[in-house]
């Protein structure tokens, strides 16, 4: 009994924190929740949709389409960032949702230039108000509550994608059969294209909570000529040495991230309903795993937190691929994925909180630069590979390059825990 009461004690104080959030926090989460449930639904059947028999699409293809956006995301990030710099948080925010009207386009004409040019403007479009989200939640957050802010966003995204994930799964054989239509692999469009029509308008209905958002009259904003030369980069050591691990962690995982759908459906033949559920399965265990990740950066620190979660990640990305069936495969892809990402919001909070106020924007740009242009570019080499039924060789290298970042994320950080605490008293 005696660890029940800290752990019920802990529950408590993880909620206290959290209705102590301001009110534009609590506003972003409402908006998190719609995103999260739309993405959830986009994420788990638009490359499924992309290849059933009456598109036609090859995992090559498929995979282009992923570096287009990729590489479109990666060389507009710094620029984004230099925008939410100079325009504030709020509209940075309200611009990248704006980049869910090109989803329109992706449903409905499938011809491959222009499911090209949609996911560029995707790209570009929407990257702006990711890099705008981590400065958002630092400038509306207290330290002793942020990484409660930073752990419950994702935790909120990713219990909405449990959710989406099943939906996505499930709806198009689901509408099919109640219009009469066919089902499976083959079956009809329609109920894939209602699908993600429904996920789209999901993740556009988010912009309402972000209008009702206040921005802080007392933001200052930068000449544009300052920006332009990056006057405000203050950190520029701290920030290359996160930007290290981050692009290395990025071209690892773009062998086999992008590509986890196809890869279940083309190795294990799992039908669309199977995916959605591995899908909804790995997203209840990392949502845990995040609403844990505060706790166990207080009992060991944000370094070893981030570093140990990731290390043990990396028996299971061999075992998803070496598995003999698909059950098996399915548990390590679940494993995996709570592991990897659990200590994403506590690495998201301590890059924030590292830099200085002025730079947040910035930096958070270059780390989305420094992640998505090498994740485009092994997401190419990925999906032809797979095409060639080679689902070994992209497993491996993601391991090997997840090992090199996170032995170099450690060594450039390890006596880094105190120097947030100063850059917060200083920026106060």
């Amino acid at each position: 009994m005696k660890w029940v009461l800290p752990t019920f004690h802990g529950v408590q104080q993880y909620f206290r924190n959290l209705s102590m959030l301001s009110r534009n926090a609590k506003l972003y989460l409402v908006a998190t929740v719609l995103q999260g449930l739309g993405f959830g639904i986009w994420g788990v059947i638009f490359n499924l949709y992309l290849k059933i028999g009456e598109v036609g699409f090859q995992a090559d293809f498929i995979a282009y389409m992923f570096t287009v956006g990729a590489i479109a995301t990666g060389f507009v990030a710094l620029p984004a960032g230099l925008v939410c710099e100079r325009i504030g948080s709020k509209k940075a925010l309200l611009i990248g949702l704006t980049a869910n009207l090109a989803n329109i386009v992706q449903i409905v004409i499938l011809q491959p230039p222009l499911l090209l040019f949609a996911s560029l403007v995707s790209g570009l479009i929407g990257t702006v108000g990711w890099v705008a989200s981590a400065p958002f939640m630092t400038e509306n957050s207290k330290l002793e509550e942020r990484t409660y802010l930073f752990s419950f966003s994702w935790a909120a995204m990713i219990i909405m994608g449990v959710v989406g994930s099943y939906l996505g799964g499930a709806m198009p054989d689901s509408i099919n059969a109640f219009l009469g239509l066919s089902i499976g692999e083959n079956g009809s469009a329609f109920g894939y294209r209602t699908t993600l029509g429904i996920s789209t308008i999901l993740t556009l209905v988010a912009i309402i909570p972000i209008l009702l958002i206040r921005e802080k009259k007392t933001q200052h904003k930068q000449r544009l000529s300052d920006l332009l030369i990056l006057r405000n980069i203050r950190s520029g050591r701290t920030i290359l040495k996160f930007i290290i691990p981050v692009g290395l962690i990025g071209f690892g995982a773009g062998f086999i991230v992008p590509l986890f759908n196809l890869f279940f459906s083309l190795k294990f033949s799992a039908t669309n309903e199977q995916i959605g559920i591995m899908f909804a399965l790995s997203n209840v265990t990392l949502g845990l795993g995040t609403f844990a990740a505060p706790i166990l950066s207080k009992k060991l620190g944000k370094i070893r937190s981030i570093v140990l979660c990731e290390y043990f990640s990396m028996p299971f990305i061999m075992l998803t691929t070496l598995a003999p069936n698909l059950s098996l495969a399915a548990s390590a892809f679940i494993t995996r994925n709570a592991l990897m990402n659990m200590a994403g919001p506590i690495s998201s909070a301590l890059q924030m909180e590292l830099v200085t106020e002025t730079e947040r924007a910035t930096t958070s740009g270059l780390l989305v630069m420094a992640d998505n242009i090498p994740r485009a570019v092994t997401a190419s080499f990925s999906g032809q590979m797979m095409t060639g039924s080679d689902f070994y060789t992209p497993f491996l290298f993601t391991a090997a390059t997840y090992f090199v970042a996170s032995t170099l994320f450690y060594l450039f950080f390890r006596k880094a825990e105190t120097k947030a605490i100063r850059t917060f008293l200083n920026d106060s």
